[in-house]
């Protein structure tokens, strides 16, 4: 978003100082009444390549050149935070960064004087943990006129330029706050994780849908020394909006396997239970991941590396937890051990997730 303001004054006065063959100018701090607000500037960065903002002519048409004597970040800095008081915890910490301050003048033979134009580019960053984020520019421009016989000042101008400029920013700040995701404070989580009715492509996780052979479809491998193999899996989507000033966020769970990734040689009751137990260490998985999901304290700028690095992490759990279980039944010809795992899923399932957390100690 980008705004060019037009201002004009005439007739300037005198109040730069002259150093050798430079003329240097000053940014005041506002003179306007104080505003509260909910945020401070704590930066201005001067981002422009030369310190110089163009040349004046003196009395005699020399022209000088005009420069801030590289105090402006300072100057403007001190600007800004005249302009608002803020709380001692503002929500909001600014950086003002100056891209451009530019000025040129002509003399005008029919009015014996100078026209001059001042222009001023400005970048408005959100400053937080990590790199500062982008919000808005301004850019404005100012003219004035002056007499011959008298040394121009475009201090006025470029001061009152800096007034719009925070009145710009301040502006669209306040018709952000609501919208803006980067202004946002607090996330919001919304966890879908509802029975989903299953496909001759997936079958999504149902505990009063247990698995049946028919679903184990692709062909067996006979190289392959197990008996069934079922590939079950879990997964995540969703989509932020901003609503009334914090993120929402979806997620949407899903617990499935695979009808043509999975197969079975010899199909009786005790392998079927093997495998479906395969399966309930998956659902098992995606439950710690939702307890996790329902505590975790979300940062705006970060929520959704926070929310990836919690998938991971279950996703993770998910194989070992497989592993362990097969490692430990021999992949189910071990009966004993199979019966113990039986009643340590089952409880987990439940939401007792003792005795299954005994098995990794």
């Amino acid at each position: 978003m980008k705004l060019w303001i037009f201002l004009f004054s005439t007739f300037l006065l005198y109040a730069s100082t002259v150093s050798g063959q430079e003329v240097i100018l000053k940014l005041n701090p506002s003179k306007k009444a104080t505003e509260i607000r909910d945020y401070t500037y704590k930066i201005v960065k001067d981002a422009r390549v030369q310190q110089a903002i163009g040349q004046i002519y003196d009395a005699d048409r020399t022209k000088r050149s005009a420069s801030y004597n590289q105090k402006l970040p300072q100057q403007a800095l001190s600007f800004y935070q005249s302009r608002s008081t803020s709380s001692a915890q503002p929500s909001y910490s600014f950086e003002v960064k100056i891209y451009n301050l530019d000025m040129k003048e002509i003399y005008q033979v029919a009015q014996k004087g100078y026209k001059g134009e001042v222009q001023l580019s400005l970048g408005l960053f959100l400053l937080g943990q990590n790199e500062p984020v982008h919000l808005v520019d301004f850019n404005g421009k100012a003219t004035y006129g002056r007499p011959a016989t008298q040394q121009q000042n475009v201090e006025i101008s470029i001061q009152n330029l800096f007034e719009n400029s925070w009145e710009f920013f301040d502006s669209w700040l306040n018709s952000q706050y609501l919208s803006n995701r980067s202004l946002t404070k607090k996330v919001k989580l919304q966890i879908l994780d509802p029975i989903r009715p299953s496909s001759k492509d997936t079958v999504f996780y149902d505990r009063d849908r247990p698995l049946t052979w028919e679903d184990f479809t692709d062909n067996p491998d006979r190289t392959s020394t197990y008996n069934a193999t079922i590939y079950s899996s879990m997964s995540i989507q969703g989509n932020a909006s901003v609503q009334n000033g914090e993120i929402v966020q979806t997620i949407d769970i899903k617990v499935y396997m695979i009808p043509d990734q999975s197969w079975v040689k010899k199909a009786d009751d005790y392998a079927s239970n093997h495998e479906q137990r395969h399966f309930d260490l998956t659902r098992i998985a995606a439950d710690r991941m939702i307890e996790r999901l329902k505590t975790v304290e979300l940062e705006p700028r970060l929520f959704e590396a926070t929310l990836n690095d919690i998938y991971l992490d279950a996703y993770r759990e998910m194989n070992r937890f497989q592993e362990a279980y097969d490692d430990d039944t021999n992949n189910g010809i071990n009966t004993t051990k199979q019966a113990i795992w039986n009643q340590a899923i089952s409880k987990a399932l439940d939401g007792n997730m003792g005795d299954l957390e005994k098995m990794f100690k």
